[in-house]
């Protein structure tokens, strides 16, 4: 029974064949093998393909016109291909608009990244949490299974009740239910990671406690000006004033070209009358001409619908930007008391932990303090060693989350 506890209180990574990591290594495979990422980066490939659109003219138009087109003889013919082509400022409308697709394309990817290196970060940070938290209690596990032990020795000799003894094996209990839990929240966070990875291989945190916290950043909001987030979304407004120079540029008239090439067959072939033309006589020629929109309304109505969208996306931007400055301020605050109170434990609380769970433990044992008093004793030490850790996952926790905002990963 003993041996299968052991094996129990092992973590979840030790008995399978994992895959080692420390939080960059887990940052560098997610990079190469994340499929959001992938699939952003796929984008950028697709917007740079369609620049390459921005000179496209509308299919060449080739006709015959073939019977009596211009005497009694009926096979007359008539060759003609003719070409519209846009008004020129039209191209280089959209290739700037294209330009801006791949622009805004570029931003989402890294926007994407951001997000992702965040993730990852968070949930490995959060693993070590639960390693370091499960490492205390199974040093819990020990404390109350010999409390449990000298609980059932003094009952045993009739120097206590049995609610001494039932006390101490009811908590004992509670942490062997939190180790379980912990368990199965390593295997969630396991579970995340791998995802954010796009792996399915077991893993391995070769790390073994929660880094210090070194926050470089600065504590004024307009850092999350670097947000790519906050770029991507300024993309838009450029996006949207393209879009409108393009339907601009869609109201010039197209210019026409095209070329002919007919028989005028049993016609004079020249003023005097006197020869006909056979159909061994072509004549040929050019055109030339401008198409022009009859009903511009449905046209100016584009133009000033992009307008809309244009402010639209301006407000959008402006009102994120706001969001965002909020978001990094509540964070810097967040930051700063979740510094204080980790301070607290290292100052105050910390020292004292080890000196009172030994001389507890010993005053219990040799029956100079009661199991109340010893009870109290370990539970505010361990409920100290507890705060420290999670103090000390806040803080870390914080310092990635503003690094997130101010798109510093």
């Amino acid at each position: 029974m003993i041996r299968i506890f052991f094996f129990l209180l092992l973590p979840f990574s030790v008995w399978a064949q994992t895959s080692p990591l420390t939080m960059e290594t887990a940052v560098q495979q997610a990079l190469q093998q994340n499929k959001g990422l992938k699939s952003a980066g796929a984008s950028i490939d697709y917007y740079r393909k369609l620049v390459s659109t921005s000179g496209e003219l509308p299919k060449t138009e080739v006709s015959l016109q073939y019977g009596q087109t211009n005497s009694y003889v009926s096979y007359d013919n008539n060759y003609t291909v003719s070409q519209t082509i846009p008004f020129p400022s039209l191209f280089g409308a959209k290739r700037q608009l294209n330009n801006a697709q791949v622009d805004k394309a570029v931003w989402l990817k890294a926007a994407t990244q951001n997000e992702l290196i965040y993730q990852v970060k968070q949930v490995y940070v959060q693993l070590l949490y639960l390693q370091e938290v499960r490492a205390l209690m199974v040093h819990q596990d020990s404390l109350f299974a010999n409390f449990v032990r000298t609980a059932d020795l003094r009952y045993r000799t009739g120097e206590s009740r049995m609610l001494e003894k039932i006390a101490a094996e009811g908590r004992l209990n509670e942490v062997r239910n939190s180790l379980r839990q912990n368990e199965a929240d390593t295997k969630i966070y396991m579970a995340r990671l791998q995802a954010l990875l796009g792996t399915t291989t077991p893993l391995t945190i070769t790390e073994r406690s929660i880094p210090e916290a070194s926050l470089l950043l600065s504590s004024d909001s307009a850092a999350v000006t670097a947000n790519p987030q906050l770029q991507y979304l300024k993309q838009e407004i450029a996006i949207a004033e393209k879009q409108q120079k393009v339907f601009k540029a869609a109201i010039l008239p197209d210019i026409t070209v095209g070329y002919f090439n007919q028989s005028f067959i049993g016609n004079p072939l020249n003023a005097s009358g006197s020869p006909l033309a056979t159909n061994s006589n072509r004549f040929q020629g050019f055109q030339v001409g401008l198409a022009l929109p009859l009903w511009m309304g449905p046209m100016k109505a584009k133009v000033k619908a992009e307008e809309k969208l244009q402010q639209a996306a301006s407000l959008h931007y402006e009102n994120n930007a706001t969001q965002l400055r909020s978001q990094y301020e509540q964070a810097v605050q967040q930051f700063i008391k979740n510094r204080n109170s980790l301070e607290f434990y290292q100052r105050t609380s910390l020292p004292n932990v080890e000196l009172l769970l030994k001389q507890s433990e010993k005053s219990y044992s040799s029956g100079d303090i009661g199991y109340a008093e010893y009870f109290l004793n370990l539970e505010q030490a361990l409920a100290a060693q507890q705060g420290y850790l999670l103090a000390r996952n806040d803080v870390k926790q914080a310092e990635l989350y503003m690094a997130f905002l101010a798109g510093q990963p």
